[in-house]
This record gives structure tokens, C-alpha cells and sequence, in this order.
């Protein structure tokens, strides 16, 4: 086989293992899944409330109200440690370029934010009462869902994002070497190796352009939005990308062969 044609063809398979793996996110839930078990304390605070409401006392609201509390100190040393646990994970994501480094301090920041917010919380539970730990449990849950999660679920998405950028840069210089690598071989013009490399090029612009989309989306930090389906769609188009590189190395092969 041509150096040359041999070269393309297990470059295409490098590369296109490394656009076929699926990367998940580092973040586990290892924290949560080791630290954050609510079963013993809800059981307890059933038990505290019904003592307290059939046997009123002082002792027995004190008793629920210690049980509440303890439940409450749990739950946002939970949320301290999931937090904690994105934010490493996006903090020691590769960021090779300056737009990538920018949404990763973007990110760092918002949670740092959050955390600072959920300690200064956790400060102030040792004042609550019955009805005061009640309603701020309540509070707490709606202010979760309106800013952990959201944020969450971007650092988690910015862990696949970051990674895939190495895989458009490495597929976008597959494409250069190839056209590179027909021009010498005289092969450039062949109609079609012509067409096929056509499509190569267009699954590698609206793979860009998925790709913007998301840049876009972690810009703004905008939640919800659609990263997931769109980092999907991406890397789909680099597999077929991938696919026409091969085709090309196939065609191009057959030419040579029966040049000779």
C-alpha cells in the first residue's frame, strides 16, 4: 500500500475511535452517594414528630427540632460537597484554548458563588425554630433547583465540551493532511474523490457549528438549553466525517492499484 494512502487510513481509525468513545463526566456523585444518606434521620424526625404532636413537651419539641437540625446540617454539608465535587472536576478539565479556559473560570466562579451561599446557611441553622426550619428547608430546595442545578448540570456538560475540542481540532487536521495528501498524489480532481471530500468538509462545518451553539450556551451560562443533544449531534457528524476519510483512502487506493 502507498505510504501516503497508508498514513490516512490509520490516522481515520485513530481518530475515529477517539470520536466514537463516549466521555462522562468525572463527577460520580461519589460524595453524595458516601455522605449523603437521609434514611436514619427522616426515620428519626418521623418518630420526633409523632412523640411531639401525641406527648406535647418541651423536651419532646426540643427533641424534634434536634432532629430537624441535624437533618438540615447534613443536607447542606451535601450540597457543599457536590459542589465541591463539580467544581474540582471542572477545575482540572483541560482548557487548550483561551474561549475554553474563559467558560471554565466562568463556571468556577458561579460555584464558588454557591458555595459561599450554602455555608452561609449552614451558619445559620443553629437559630432556626420549628416553623423557621421548615420553611427554610423549603426555601433551600427551590433555591437548589433555581441555581445548584443549573450549574450542575453545566459542569458537567463543560467536562464533555472541553474534551471535544481536541477531537474537532484533531479531525479538522485530518481533513488539511488528507487534501494535502490528494493534491500530491495528483488525485484532487478525481470526481469522485472530489464529492466525497465535499461531504467530509460540509460534516465538519455543522459539526462547527454545533459546536458554536454550545460555546454560545456556556457563554451565557444558559440553562436550560440543549448542550447534550448538541454535543451528540456533533460528534456524529464527525463520524461521518471519519467515514468519508476512509472512503476516500479506499478510492484512492483502487486508483493507484490499477495505475500501476
Amino acid at each position: 500500500m502507498n505510504k501516503s494512502i497508508y498514513t490516512i487510513v490509520f490516522g481515520v481509525f485513530a481518530a475515529a475511535a477517539l470520536a466514537a468513545t463516549p466521555f462522562y463526566s468525572a463527577n460520580s456523585k461519589v460524595y453524595a452517594e458516601n455522605n449523603c444518606d437521609f434514611r436514619q434521620g427522616l426515620k428519626n424526625l418521623s418518630m420526633a414528630g409523632t412523640d411531639s404532636r401525641e406527648n406535647y413537651s418541651q423536651e419532646n419539641v426540643r427533641k424534634e427540632l434536634d432532629v430537624r437540625k441535624e437533618i438540615l446540617n447534613l443536607a447542606t454539608d451535601c450540597a457543599i460537597g457536590e459542589a465541591l465535587e463539580i467544581q474540582s472536576n471542572v477545575k482540572s478539565a483541560q482548557a487548550n484554548y483561551p474561549e475554553i479556559r474563559d467558560d471554565r473560570n466562568r463556571i468556577l466562579s458561579r460555584l464558588d458563588e454557591i458555595i459561599s451561599y450554602y455555608r452561609i446557611q449552614k451558619d445559620a441553622i443553629k437559630d432556626l425554630g420549628i416553623e423557621g426550619s421548615k420553611i427554610f428547608s423549603a426555601n433551600l430546595r427551590i433555591w437548589r433547583d433555581s441555581n445548584y442545578v443549573p450549574m450542575d448540570e453545566l459542569g458537567k456538560n463543560f467536562l464533555i465540551f472541553a474534551k471535544n475540542q481536541d477531537i474537532l481540532q484533531i479531525t479538522q487536521n485530518r481533513f488539511n493532511q488528507i487534501s494535502l495528501t490528494l493534491k500530491t498524489l495528483g488525485l484532487a480532481d478525481n470526481q469522485k474523490i472530489s464529492d466525497i471530500l465535499n461531504q467530509a468538509r460540509k460534516n465538519l462545518r455543522l459539526a462547527g457549528e454545533n459546536n458554536d451553539s454550545v460555546k454560545n450556551i456556556f457563554k451565557r451560562l444558559a440553562w436550560p438549553n440543549d448542550a447534550s443533544d448538541l454535543m451528540v449531534s456533533s460528534l456524529r457528524y464527525l463520524k461521518d466525517a471519519y467515514q468519508n476519510f476512509f472512503d476516500i483512502s479506499k478510492e484512492a487506493q483502487e486508483i493507484i492499484s490499477s495505475a500501476k
